[in-house]
């Protein structure tokens, strides 16, 4: 292991001897003044470290998804990536998609920073280098946890290593982290006094945040920033050894979603529904890229990773796009920088000499190439295939008729584009590109994507109902489970114990007792998508944290799942109306609790907690499949999700292993045929779960 480090050390430091190189031209902002011990440190600035995240963003996307069930190899995939999507465990420095030594980079970066920073400086009464301070910890945090979910093991150190000195005096008995103590090592960091922070403001009074230039496009620098609350709760979902664990991890999810963002997740996706000759059409509207808006003001991405217009600007960011069938073109232009008075006159700007300056700019457009080294697999195609999209029509009637779309889920044909050449169909993966659109930024975190983790976090905290609610109806005061007493419902049981069935007011819920719990259940027979969870008095403390969601903050907020099959939401406001510019799901037909859940195999009449738990996670793997895919967090998922599997007493290895071989997999529709696509070879490896990460480098004396 040591001279696993020394080699990682000496590849960081040469590494970040450049760090700086095309940086400013690549983001020009007015960082303010900067208090380093040493004037020649401003090398660690934020411009840098962000200059080691673009060397990590593009692989954080390919190595997520090319080693997941969504996407498959093509005829036209490198030899170097085909190993790494075989799991022929290639080693480090193989291709560049495998150096563990730019994630290093990206750390050592953050110790520079951290070392130096004077946070005691004050200007104008304020620490003003807090904020940044507090951002550097939370990106630090951020790059040791991706090399924990890609590598499993690996070193940890927080001290700037500026010669090998520091690698022969690291303990390293004591700094190995991995899933079960990197949440102990960040919090021992002191991460926690910086929750409520504010991000740093590089604008002006008009603009705080202030803009990033990348040559084509401003983006706001508050986008740029990654919030600690939710990597502290993705710290705690990965570790996930105990409800504890789950619990806290909500608990980071719901305050971000709570305080720090507006809760709403991203518009929905809306379908047409065209009717020709009985046959319904689904037809798609907007695309990706208006969710990844480059303004703080999105309501939908929370975190991102810039790349520039051109080369010539700093780094591109355009593998991603180019992976899965988007020939990128960059071009460069010049123009005389001009400048706007408060009357709205024009002026050239000129240099100390009188000289006009000029501004570069330049603009990524791609070509679509059949050529694609990766496109959709079987398998995503099945998921968006088990779906059934919902639409009513736009009326103001208590009593609306839906109409329904077989195998159809909006966002598959969101995030597919068909390309057809010589007669043939080709589908790409369209997140990073459409058409001739480049999208500039690399997204490492956004809203849907924590309320999918917030629901997974509940399940597993115990709270099946409540994470299946976030899916299906949203979560707020008109919806959320309802919360009684159980000693309120103590004469409702015969002598003998047995459940007698009680009516709500609308007789339309029933409850029932459960012998193994402390729990009731509300099973919902009625046409409402809600799940009214009872519980004792023990548990009320819980939901006065994670499971509160009667402020009206979260008013806006609806299921997930209607995003890509439902529109139409029944409010208490409006009596029961349906209100076709709001999106929700509310249909019991087809994406119902009882139903989905007896599709597995667990009926709730007798299904015990456990069972019941990891059938909704099943749900939820799905969701992150229809919402997330294409986006980098596919095959990190499935083993986090079988790791908890293994954990709770079902057999995730299986589980994972047969869901990666059966990515090439397709079940028969009404218009298609089943594909077996069941990849053996695949299977028996992913049974060894060493194959499930890569490999640190081995490095001789």
């Amino acid at each position: 292991m040591k001279n696993i480090l020394k080699h990682i050390a000496i590849a960081s430091v040469v590494a970040t001897g450049l760090v700086a190189t095309s940086c400013e031209d690549m983001m020009t902002v007015d960082t303010g003044d900067k208090a380093y011990s040493n004037a020649q440190d401003t090398l660690y600035s934020y411009l840098g470290i962000m200059r080691a995240m673009q060397d990590v963003a593009e692989r954080q996307v390919i190595l997520g998804e090319i080693r997941g069930d969504l996407v498959s190899s093509t005829d036209y995939t490198t030899d170097t990536l085909y190993a790494i999507s075989n799991f022929d465990d290639p080693a480090d420095q193989s291709c560049s998609m495998l150096q563990v030594s730019d994630y290093y980079n990206v750390i050592n970066n953050c110790n520079f920073y951290l070392h130096n920073a004077n946070t005691s400086a004050v200007k104008s009464n304020v620490q003003y280098m807090v904020p940044e301070f507090a951002q550097v910890k939370a990106i630090r945090a951020w790059a040791y946890l991706q090399l924990v979910k890609n590598y499993k093991e690996v070193p940890y150190i927080t001290e700037p290593v500026k010669n090998l000195s520091v690698i022969e005096n690291f303990d390293y008995a004591h700094n190995l982290v991995n899933k079960d103590n990197l949440i102990d090592k960040i919090l021992e960091d002191g991460v926690l006094q910086f929750l409520d922070t504010p991000y740093p403001q590089y604008g002006s009074a008009a603009d705080p945040a202030g803009k990033w230039n990348n040559g084509y496009t401003d983006i706001s620098a508050r986008l740029l920033m990654i919030p600690i609350r939710v990597v502290l709760g993705d710290l705690y979902l990965l570790r996930g050894a105990s409800e504890s664990d789950y619990q806290k991890a909500a608990q980071y999810y719901y305050d971000y979603l709570k305080n720090e963002t507006t809760p709403m997740p991203m518009q929905y996706c809306s379908v047409r529904n065209q009717r020709n000759n009985l046959t319904y059409t689904a037809v798609n509207w907007g695309f990706w890229a208006s969710t990844y808006s480059y303004s703080a003001a999105s309501s939908e991405v929370i975190s991102l990773i810039p790349g520039s217009a051109n080369a010539g600007l700093g780094k591109m960011l355009t593998r991603v796009a180019d992976i899965y069938g988007y020939t990128p073109t960059s071009s460069q232009q010049s123009a005389a920088s001009t400048s706007t008075d408060e009357s709205g006159n024009t002026t050239t700007n000129k240099d100390a000499n009188g000289s006009e300056v000029f501004e570069e700019s330049g603009a990524i457009t791609v070509t679509r190439n059949y050529k694609r080294q990766y496109g959709p697999s079987n398998a995503f195609q099945d998921v968006a295939n088990k779906q059934t999209f919902v639409n009513y029509e736009n009326t103001t009637t208590t009593n609306p008729i839906a109409s329904y779309i077989e195998n159809c889920d909006a966002r598959y044909g969101l995030s597919i584009e068909n390309l057809t050449y010589e007669g043939v169909g080709y589908p790409l993966c369209c997140k990073a590109a459409r058409g001739s659109a480049f999208y500039y930024t690399i997204p490492t975190y956004r809203k849907t994507l924590i309320w999918l983790r917030l629901a997974e976090a509940i399940n597993r905290a115990g709270y099946p109902e409540f994470a299946f609610a976030i899916l299906k109806d949203g979560v707020n005061q008109f919806t959320i489970p309802e919360v009684v007493d159980r000693y309120d419902l103590k004469t409702r049981y015969d002598a003998n114990g047995d459940s007698i069935p009680v009516y709500n007011s609308d007789s339309t819920r029933i409850l029932r007792y459960e012998q193994d719990t402390i729990r009731y259940r509300a099973l919902d027979y009625g046409t409402y998508g809600a799940m009214y969870y009872v519980t004792d008095t023990l548990q009320l403390m819980k939901f006065n944290n994670f499971l509160n969601f009667k402020d009206n903050v979260w008013d806006g907020t609806y299921g997930v799942h209607a995003r890509g099959a439902g529109r139409g939401n029944w409010t208490s406001a409006n009596q029961g109306e349906i209100i076709t510019n709001i999106g929700g799901y509310h249909d019991s037909i087809y994406y119902d609790y009882s139903k989905l859940l007896l599709a597995q195999g667990v009926n709730l009449e007798n299904a015990s907690q456990a069972d019941v738990i990891n059938a909704v996670e099943n749900i939820i793997v799905d969701e992150l499949a229809l919402e997330t895919a294409f986006e980098g967090n596919r095959f990190t998922d499935l083993v986090r999700i079988a790791e908890h599997k293994n954990a709770s007493g079902y057999d995730g290895t299986e589980w994972l292993a047969k869901k990666i071989a059966n990515r090439g997999t397709k079940s028969s529709t009404s218009t298609s045929a089943a594909i077996d696509g069941y990849d053996a070879s695949i299977y028996n490896k992913l049974k060894n779960q060493k194959l499930w990460y890569f490999s640190l480098p081995q490095w001789a004396q």
